[in-house]
């Protein structure tokens, strides 16, 4: 723990003071003390600190005005709040006035020393860098060589195209014959059918 974290001690029994004085200091803090809210205040006009701990009830200025007062004029002081007579009350208000923690009586002193180190290693977030979005890259496709068959596939294949040419080759003629034959057929079988059914209405016997 750096000496240079520098903490002040507020409470106005003094057997406490000493206590917690002795306790920090072992821990590795720059310690000093106020017996009050307005002796505290006097202090922290000519030496500020990291990390003001203090009780809340104490004659003149109390534990939530000290924290008034350092709100105002030391912000960038941590203030941790030590009570045994808190309510919920209380705890909003010192929360709102930015306390870094609201701690009740009694307290073990390892627990504070963890609540005081976590206090003077508190840093703001910098500010955030501005987003950047930037276009995707573009995909580079590698062209894909076309797979060759094997031998005997493509034997096969030139085997069966033959065979479709010869037979496309016979049947060609075959089917042009035929178109020829049929259609002569066909024709005058439409034809004879026609006549006939004319010649029967010609015979047909009138009805009276």
């Amino acid at each position: 723990m750096s000496a240079h974290k520098t903490v002040m001690f507020v409470d106005d029994e003094e057997g406490v003071r000493l206590s917690w004085n002795r306790y920090l200091s072992q821990s590795g803090f720059d310690v000093t003390t106020a017996e009050d809210g307005a002796n505290a205040i006097n202090k922290l006009k000519s030496r500020p600190v990291d990390v003001v701990v203090s009780d809340l009830k104490m004659p003149g200025v109390d534990g939530v005005q000290l924290l008034q007062w350092i709100h105002e004029e030391r912000p960038e002081t941590r203030f941790i709040l030590l009570t045994g007579f808190g309510n919920e009350e209380v705890e909003r208000k010192v929360r709102e006035l930015g306390a870094f923690d609201y701690l009740n009586k009694p307290i073990s002193p390892e627990t504070l020393a963890a609540v005081v180190t976590a206090a003077t290693h508190l840093k703001l977030a910098p500010q955030a860098a501005p987003m950047v979005f930037e276009a995707p890259a573009a995909i580079e496709v590698e062209p894909v060589a076309p797979v060759a068959a094997a031998p005997e596939v493509q034997a096969k294949s030139g085997l069966r195209r033959t065979a479709e040419v010869a037979v496309g080759l016979v049947a060609a003629p075959l089917l042009g014959l035929a178109f020829v034959v049929l259609v002569p057929v066909i024709g005058f079988g439409a034809l004879f059918w026609r006549a006939g059914e004319t010649l029967k209405d010609l015979f047909k016997p009138a009805e009276v």
